[in-house]
C-alpha cells in the first residue's frame, strides 16, 4: 500500500476557506466531482458547494443552486449539510444525498434537544437529495426523501452515509431516525428506484437499535455481491458492524474488533468502507494510547483490511492521515470520505477540524495505491 498525502485547499492561514464534508465521486469523463461546504463553528456550515478536479487542479468551489440557506420559521434559517454524492453510470448523473439542518443566532439550532432543552419551535430534520446531469446542471435540488412511516419522526437522516447503486435503477440508502420523546436513534436501510430524474421509495428493512445516549448514528453500507455490510457510529465507546444477505434485513450488531479479539476504542465518530485492491477495508479513527487530547480520537485516520469474520486485520493497519499535533491540541479528521477510483487506487478526503484555532483548517487529501 502506497499513500500520497497533499493539501488541496489551504486555510490554516485564514486567507481561504475551511472546507468540511469534502466528498468525491468519479464522473464518466474521468474527472472528480467534490461536494463541500465551509465550516465556521461546531456543526455550523455554509451553503453546499461543488468543485471539479481535471487531473491537475481543483476548480474554485461554487455554490450548488438550492443547497444554500433559506428562511425557515421565526429567526431560524434552514441549511443542508453532510452531503454525499455518487455517480450513476447508466444515466450519467450524480445523485447527492444529505439532510437539512437549522441555524439561529450564528450557531446550530439544537432542534432535537441533544445538548439542552429545545425552547424554540418544533422543526423536523429529514434527508434531502439533488441530481446533477451530464451537462453539470442541477435538475433537482433540495428534494425531501420520502420514507413511508417516517413522516412524524423527530429526525431522519442519511447524512455522511455511504450508500450504493445496484443494477440500472436501484439504490440502497441507510438511515438514522428518531422519534419524539426518545433520545436514542435507530438505523435501518431502504431500497429506492432511481432513473436519473426521480427517486422513489420501494421498501425498508428491519430496525437496529442500541439505547445508549443518542443510540446508533450515521450508518454506512457496502455491497459485496453475496452480502452487504453496515458500519455504524455509536455512543458507548464502540463502533458496530452488521451483516445482511439482501441489504435490508440485518443481523445483530457486533462491536468492531481486531482479529486478535481486542475491541477498538471509538468515541462517537463515523467509519466508512473502502473496497479496493480486491479487498474490503475500513477507514476509521480510534484511541491509540497517545491521542486522548484529540476530540473523540478523531486523529489519526486509520485503514485496515476486513476479514471474512468482519474483524480488522491488525497487521494490515496503516495511517491514512497522520495526527498533526499542535501543543495540547491536534486537528480532528472525523468527517471524511473514502472511495475507490479504479481497481487499485482510492482517495480519502477530510477537512481539518481545528476548533481551538477558530476553525481555520486545511482540506486534506490522500491517494492510496494498492
Amino acid at each position: 500500500m502506497k499513500i500520497e498525502r497533499s493539501v488541496i485547499f489551504e486555510n490554516r492561514s485564514g486567507k481561504g476557506t475551511s472546507w468540511f464534508h469534502t466528498r468525491c465521486c468519479k464522473l464518466g469523463d474521468g474527472t472528480l466531482f467534490m461536494s463541500l461546504q465551509s465550516a465556521d463553528g461546531s456543526d455550523f456550515y455554509g451553503p453546499v458547494h461543488e468543485s471539479i478536479f481535471d487531473g491537475k487542479n481543483w476548480s474554485t468551489p461554487v455554490g450548488i443552486p438550492g443547497l444554500d440557506w433559506q428562511p425557515c420559521v421565526e429567526d431560524i434559517s434552514e441549511g443542508v449539510c453532510d452531503v454525499v454524492p455518487y455517480y450513476h453510470a447508466p444515466t450519467d448523473t450524480v445523485l447527492a444525498i444529505g439532510h437539512n439542518v437549522y441555524y439561529k443566532d450564528g450557531a446550530l439550532f439544537d432542534s432535537l434537544g441533544d445538548w439542552e432543552e429545545n425552547k424554540g419551535p418544533v422543526v423536523c430534520r429529514y434527508p434531502v437529495w439533488a441530481i446533477r446531469n451530464a451537462k453539470g446542471e442541477w435538475i433537482r435540488t433540495r428534494e425531501r426523501l420520502v420514507v413511508p412511516g417516517f413522516e412524524k419522526c423527530s429526525m431522519c437522516s442519511c447524512g455522511s452515509s455511504q450508500w450504493f447503486f445496484r443494477g440500472k435503477n436501484e439504490v440502497f440508502i441507510p438511515l438514522t431516525f428518531g422519534v419524539f420523546g426518545r433520545r436514542d436513534r435507530c438505523v435501518c436501510s431502504t431500497r429506492f428506484f432511481y432513473d436519473g430524474e426521480k427517486l422513489e421509495f420501494i421498501e425498508k428493512g428491519n430496525v437496529l437499535e442500541l439505547p445508549v445516549d443518542r443510540g446508533l448514528l450515521e450508518p454506512s453500507i457496502v455491497d459485496l455481491g453475496d452480502r452487504v455490510l453496515m458500519t455504524i457510529r455509536a455512543e458507548d465507546g464502540c463502533g458496530y458492524v452488521s451483516e445482511s444477505a439482501d441489504g435490508l434485513n440485518w443481523g445483530p450488531i457486533k462491536a468492531w474488533q481486531f482479529d486478535d479479539g481486542e475491541k477498538l476504542e471509538m468515541s462517537s465518530t463515523q467509519q466508512h468502507f473502502l473496497y479496493c485492491g480486491g479487498k474490503l477495508h475500513l477507514v476509521y479513527t480510534r484511541g491509540n494510547g497517545s491521542n486522548s487530547h484529540v476530540t473523540r480520537f478523531r486523529a489519526p485516520l486509520y485503514i485496515a483490511e476486513v476479514n471474512e469474520k468482519n474483524e480488522l486485520v491488525r497487521s494490515s493497519e496503516n495511517i491514512v492521515l497522520p495526527m498533526l499535533d499542535e501543543g495540547d491540541h491536534a486537528a480532528g479528521m472525523g468527517n471524511f470520505q473514502a472511495i475507490a477510483i479504479s481497481d487499485n487506487e482510492a482517495i480519502v478526503s477530510a477537512g481539518e477540524e481545528r476548533w481551538y484555532a477558530d476553525y481555520l483548517g486545511d482540506t486534506l487529501f490522500a491517494r492510496i495505491t494498492f
